[in-house]
């Protein structure tokens, strides 16, 4: 057994003379937990606390070694997470509320953005100014039933007819369905990302807010594990959101360096622009911490939009705070 230990440590020590790791760094590295966690996007400015989180070894910090993952589906987080084929997703209350209405075993933890962010949005040419002139148009959406729920209550509210309205599944593709006229209007896009890059390609936009509509509140993009993940490793979630707070606080001191670690992230397949990723950052500041201290999650605002979404049809039946939300104590 001695003999064993030995060539343990001395391939420890080798391994850790090929990588630059002192033999102390590569055992804490030994040690890590790993938590694989899968982005709702491809990396934008959304995900700078993450990143920066990572680049500066806050996780590692509290003993976690975080594995991105990118989503192949839009809704590969929600499904993934719940077949406990992955650890944590970033999804949307909407979304959740619609899982746990269907008795999906999964729940929030945290919050990473607080303020909605999603609206209808449109150019100001398509003769669109309130939620009743939607009736004849075509809304997009990107594959979440709840979007044609929202849309629907909105134009009832505003004194029309939502049968009058067209919804087209356009699946991510929701700016360049706007931009090319397939669709009217769009619904699932962000006031922080798309909206700004269709202005900044000369667009003149305008937009309808969910709330004004009488929409309950509603986080935008939080943190969701399966009860099997949160009853076993509930101790590494509170860990992962400490490291991620720290992130965040780091990204808001250093919005250059925060912006620089992103573009290095940047994936392949899009391209990202830093005026844009840049006027979302600085949206994001206020957005993250809307309700209180960064993660912050609240059964109360989440029962009453799922009895919203009950009232309106939405989903089938009724679901409670303690369905949706799993504090960290």
């Amino acid at each position: 057994m001695k003999k064993l230990s030995l060539l343990v440590f001395s391939l420890s020590l080798i391994l850790a003379n090929v990588v630059g790791l002192t033999p102390l760094e590569s055992a804490q590295a030994q040690d890590l937990e790993e938590i694989n966690l899968m982005l709702d996007w491809y990396p934008n400015a959304n995900h700078i606390p993450i990143y920066m989180a990572l680049e500066k070894g806050y996780f590692e910090d509290e003993g976690l070694k975080v594995n991105i993952q990118m989503p192949a589906k839009t809704d590969d987080p929600i499904r993934l997470v719940a077949a406990n084929q992955t650890d944590i997703g970033i999804s949307y209350p909407s979304v959740l509320t619609k899982a746990r209405a269907e008795d999906l075993s999964v729940k929030t933890f945290g919050s990473l953005v607080q303020q909605r962010m999603d609206c209808i949005m449109f150019k100001k040419d398509s003769g669109i100014k309130t939620a009743k002139d939607l009736e004849g148009k075509n809304v997009g959406f990107a594959s979440d039933p709840i979007s044609e729920s929202n849309t629907f209550a909105m134009v009832e509210a505003d004194g029309g007819d939502p049968n009058k309205v067209t919804m087209t599944d356009v699946g991510w593709d929701l700016m360049p369905a706007l931009a090319t006229d397939k669709v009217d209007a769009i619904i699932g896009a962000y006031v922080n990302h798309e909206y700004l890059m269709l202005q900044d390609q000369g667009y003149d936009m305008d937009l309808l807010k969910f709330e004004d509509f009488g929409i309950p509140e509603s986080q935008e993009l939080i943190f969701i594990a399966s009860e099997d993940t949160l009853n076993n490793r509930s101790d590494s979630l509170k860990k992962f959101m400490t490291a991620l707070e720290k992130g965040y606080q780091t990204a808001k001191e250093s919005p250059e360096e925060a912006l620089d670690i992103l573009f290095s992230k940047e994936e392949n397949a899009y391209t990202l622009d830093k005026k844009i990723e840049e006027q979302s950052w600085n949206m994001l500041l206020d957005f993250m911490v809307k309700d209180g201290s960064f993660g912050s999650v609240s059964g109360e605002q989440y029962e009453a939009y799922a009895q919203w979404l009950y009232d309106v049809g939405a989903i089938s039946k009724e679901v409670k705070a303690d369905d949706l939300v799993a504090p960290l104590n």
